[in-house]
């Protein structure tokens, strides 16, 4: 099934996103290796490095590549599940020389759950706007835990560090992960969280294009319409 990820079909993908400035890590590679592992085509995630890494030239471009991709997949498993995001990680890796691997965790460990809650509250209002209450309250109706956890350990552990992406990225991956579970409530939110956090109207529409692309590509149907975004 890694077939699928020809050079002309990656190719075709990257073409979708803006193009960027050199020595810009485009974010098409980290939506498309999302959509592949949320879309459970693990194998077509090495491809992806691959292809992209052709398209960096120093060492700090290269490791910055790895360490985005690395973060989307990590980032994308609290939505597809850690064992899509796991199998994706295990097949990256053995492509990823030496010398790009890190050894420490890039988070801040010795931060106190209260520091993380903060982070994950001000990326939670960032990205949900004048809707944040609304959708904050709902989930801790649903479940006390869930809204603890969506808070501290989802926006704020999770998501909420940027040292590898950016925040409009960390939506991008929200983004192409959703797609792929055919969740479109979830989907609408994190499309307009791309706005907030950042992101043009032209590079939404490419990251929404990119994950329904790849998603399809590796087989995945959907039983609900998938929405859009607008201007």
């Amino acid at each position: 099934m890694a077939a699928i990820a020809t050079r002309e079909f990656l190719a075709t993908i990257e073409a979708l996103y803006p193009r960027q400035a050199r020595g810009i890590v485009s974010p098409w590679s980290l939506v498309a290796a999302t959509a592949f592992s949320s879309s459970n085509l693990p194998e077509a995630v090495p491809e992806v490095f691959k292809y992209a890494l052709e398209g960096v030239n120093t060492h700090d471009e290269r490791q910055l590549l790895v360490r985005k991709l690395k973060d989307a997949l990590f980032k994308s498993g609290l939505l597809s599940g850690y064992p899509k995001a796991i199998n994706a990680l295990s097949q990256l890796h053995p492509f990823i020389p030496k010398e790009l691997r890190d050894t420490k965790p890039l988070r801040n460990l010795s931060l106190p759950t209260e520091a993380w809650t903060q982070i994950g509250q001000d990326y939670f209002d960032r990205t949900y706007g004048d809707t944040a209450t609304t959708i904050q309250s709902f989930l801790k109706e649903l479940y006390p835990d869930l809204g603890f956890f969506s808070t501290t350990f989802g926006y704020g552990y999770t998501y909420g560090y940027f040292g590898a992406l950016s925040a409009a990225e960390t939506s991008f991956t929200m983004v192409a992960a959703l797609i792929a579970n055919d969740t479109p409530r979830q989907v609408d939110w994190h499309l307009k969280g791309s706005l907030r956090n950042g992101a043009t109207l032209d590079e939404v529409r490419a990251v929404r294009q990119i994950s329904l692309d790849v998603a399809r590509a590796s087989g995945v149907v959907w039983k609900n319409e998938i929405p859009d975004i607008e201007a």
